[in-house]
């Protein structure tokens, strides 16, 4: 009893060392296993989180991974319980909560930067190819924004009437289509191409002008607007 005892002490000692360097420093100079393991002290009370941390760092490869998977896959990880997996998926959720609310104060896109801003978040932790409608006047006020499509960008229940419905519907006189590559690169596609060019035909004689068209992957975000293979699509206009 008296060893038990003992262990315990040392433990408390670890975890109050991990939350007093947080409430001093933040999460600086954390690694992604020690933020995992910091993270871990509240959904396994009085054990060692340390070994799991690094079990999930490495099945996953990086803490953002892991508050992006699924709950069946966090299960599959020795030592993870249906209590640690919740307090993980919850985790991921919140920051897309976070995001998202943060997202419903934008007023503007002025620039592209404000546009990669505004887009980002809409994608986070998405799993599945999604696409993103903004509508915006001619000053680029943000009028709205519209997941219209989760899905195959190609796949034929993708339509450009859905755009063109929706566009309409928020009295848009300019919009910029948005949708990511999960899986791979953020380089548009032969497909993505015609798409784009599809999608301005359609809604030029609207008077409305589909002023760019991102795509989006895991680090980055490409404006096919600047791409010189893609931004006579553009200009043409």
């Amino acid at each position: 009893m008296a060893e038990r005892k003992q262990t315990d002490v040392s433990h408390d000692g670890h975890r109050k060392r991990v939350k007093e360097r947080y409430l001093t420093t933040g999460l600086k100079g954390f690694s992604s296993h020690e933020v995992l393991e910091f993270l871990l002290f509240y959904g396994i009370p009085y054990k060692d989180t340390n070994g799991l941390a690094h079990r999930l760092d490495d099945s996953f490869g990086g803490l953002a991974n892991v508050l992006e998977a699924d709950y069946a896959d966090l299960m599959k990880v020795q030592g993870v319980t249906p209590h640690v997996a919740t307090l993980l998926s919850l985790c991921g959720d919140v920051c897309r909560r976070y995001y998202s609310e943060l997202n419903g104060r934008v007023t503007h896109l002025h620039d592209d930067k404000a546009l990669s801003d505004y887009i980002k978040p809409w994608f986070f932790g998405q799993r599945e190819e999604s696409v993103l409608l903004i509508s915006l006047d001619n000053k680029r006020k943000l009028l709205n924004g519209t997941r219209i499509f989760e899905g195959s960008v190609n796949s034929s229940v993708f339509n450009i009437r859905t755009v063109v419905q929706q566009a309409l519907r928020d009295n848009a006189t300019k919009v910029v289509l948005a949708h990511n590559h999960p899986n791979g690169f953020a380089f548009p596609s032969r497909e993505d191409y015609d798409m784009t060019r599809q999608l301005m035909e359609t809604l030029a004689p609207l008077d409305i002008r589909l002023i760019d068209h991102v795509i989006v992957s895991e680090n980055e975000c490409i404006s096919m607007a600047e791409l010189s293979e893609t931004a006579n699509l553009f200009t043409a206009q």
